[in-house]
């Protein structure tokens, strides 16, 4: 069952690469390593539950339980890309009409300042210190908004890594519940096994003091 893990792994990490690739940008073909992405995500998607039933079907409940936690941090981290993935596509979608639409209004501005008549030297200068300071200011807010979007993008990642602790953790507890359950069964047991000696050993005294009492 190696085999389908190594298989399993190294699709996932071949995805976290592409996906990598995306957000910086190292593609040539944005429609192209969509598609590859997504493609690669579907095909793991089908994977891990496959993994998972040959894991359910193992014989000693060591290698089980070991498979099952191996495909249940698959699950997670292909959940994480996923959810990745598509708030790249997003921020990509709307950088990209973010763009589109300032590129139209300085096109839009430049025609329009074409168009007017020669103006005095002063308001020039003055016009020209106010585009100055409103493009300055334009870019500090969209790297404050970068700055705020990658902040946000980090919250998510780190929610979704203490979700699948947590998930994780209450298989745990599950599992603890159940042994301390036998254990107590066990241990109770063992008690009433200890009664039925104790009142064995009696009564085999009793018969054994009569038998030499009335016999001897």
């Amino acid at each position: 069952m190696t085999s389908e893990y190594n298989a399993a792994q190294r699709l996932l990490h071949k995805v976290k690469q592409s996906v990598s690739d995306f957000e910086l940008g190292k593609y040539n073909d944005e429609l192209v390593i969509k598609g590859a992405i997504a493609q690669d995500l579907q095909t793991l998607g089908k994977r891990i539950p496959e993994y998972r039933i040959i894991g359910r079907q193992e014989s000693t409940e060591r290698k089980r339980t070991l498979m099952l936690d191996r495909a249940s941090t698959m699950t997670d981290e292909h959940e994480q890309l996923k959810r990745r993935f598509e708030k790249l596509k997003q921020r990509k979608t709307e950088q990209a009409t973010y763009e589109e639409n300032r590129q139209e209004l300085f096109q839009r501005s430049n025609t329009g300042v074409s168009g007017r008549a020669p103006m005095d030297t002063a308001i020039t200068m003055d016009t020209a210190g106010e585009d100055g300071f409103w493009g300055r200011s334009e870019q500090a807010l969209d790297g404050y908004i970068a700055q705020g979007m990658a902040s946000l993008d980090n919250l998510r990642e780190q929610r979704g890594l203490l979700e699948g602790a947590h998930r994780r953790i209450l298989n745990a507890d599950s599992t603890l519940g159940l042994s301390r359950s036998v254990i107590t069964y066990i241990n109770r047991r063992t008690t009433q096994d200890k009664i039925f000696l104790v009142a064995g050993m009696f009564a085999t005294t009793v018969c054994i003091y009569f038998i030499v009492h009335y016999f001897g």
